[in-house]
């Protein structure tokens, strides 16, 4: 049902007719009654007994006009809430992430913004931060893992998968691992999921990590200075599956183990446990949490 034609209708009734509402309004009375005839056809019943003279009510039109005043109320206080909440939403929200995240999140902004005009993001590249600004606090942290801080709240809204993928040249010059433990022989691009001091990556069933320290290690400290590495032949990585899924289906890359090993890890919400939480930042909280699955699955599937 077309609100506005509802909203005609009202006119119609309370000016006493088509003509008169044609007039208040700065319609055409032909547009006028063939808005009336629209709603009339969408509900299955007449509203109106109208001539050329006079209009009366049907007794459903009766029904309907005091009802349809009564939604037209809350639409209109509703449109009046909605108003005040993205006045209220205004002023700048500091984001941390790792850049695969934000990026298969990037296209939900724009419609962020679109609901909520007056706020700012600002957006940090976890990587680009622990080289630069390491001591710098965010108003929200989107992470993998459970936090260890334990004044920050962790609210989980999706998973992450990874696996291990080397370009086909690669694979041709060196082989093909078939287990875990033969990394050692082959060269490695290193980038933990997880911040770690030692050079190790966690393999599945059965769940275990293995050091590859002794392996030709080249090692970066961004996902996607990784990803450019093992496109280029420059060794086997472990990726993101959003960012490899794409181009294992240009052919640029190809999972090893059969996937048997791909590891899985949550990714978080992070924010400071305090009383209040300004509006901006809990209507982002609950829009990332809404939408992150959705927005996760389409970069997947590339």
């Amino acid at each position: 049902m077309k609100y506005e034609n509802m909203k005609l209708f009202q006119v119609v009734v309370d000016k006493g007719g088509i003509t008169a509402a044609a007039d208040f309004t700065g319609l055409p009375k032909s547009t006028v009654s063939r808005r009336i005839k629209d709603l009339e056809d969408m509900l299955g019943t007449k509203l109106l007994n109208r001539s050329s003279r006079h209009f009366q009510l049907t007794p459903t039109g009766k029904v309907f006009y005091s009802r349809s005043k009564d939604i037209l109320k809350d639409v209109e206080e509703l449109k009046k809430d909605i108003t005040q909440n993205q006045n209220l939403a205004e002023g700048k929200i500091t984001i941390l992430s790792l850049s695969p995240l934000i990026q298969c999140f990037s296209n939900n902004i724009k419609q962020f913004y679109e609901q909520y005009p007056k706020v700012e993001l600002e957006i940090y590249a976890q990587d680009v931060v622990e080289r630069n600004i390491p001591k710098r606090r965010f108003d929200l942290v989107l992470q993998l893992d459970q936090p260890e801080d334990s004044n920050l709240i962790g609210k989980k809204v999706s998973t992450i998968t990874a696996d291990y993928y080397a370009s086909p040249d690669y694979l041709a010059q060196f082989g093909s691992p078939s287990t875990p433990e033969e990394l050692i022989k082959h060269r490695i691009i290193f980038r933990g999921l997880k911040e770690a001091g030692a050079v190790r990556w966690p393999f599945q069933n059965p769940m275990r990590y293995l050091d590859i320290s002794a392996a030709h290690t080249t090692v970066v400290d961004s996902p996607e200075i990784a990803l450019t590495f093992a496109l280029q032949g420059l060794g086997i990585a472990l990726l993101p599956d959003l960012q490899a899924v794409p181009e294992v289906k240009k052919g640029r890359l190809v999972p090893l183990f059969d996937k048997e090993h791909r590891y899985s890890l949550p990714i978080y919400i992070l924010y400071q446990a305090r009383d209040h939480i300004p509006f901006r930042l809990r209507l982002l909280i609950d829009f990332i949490t809404e939408n992150f699955e959705e927005a996760l699955e389409q970069a997947s599937a590339g």
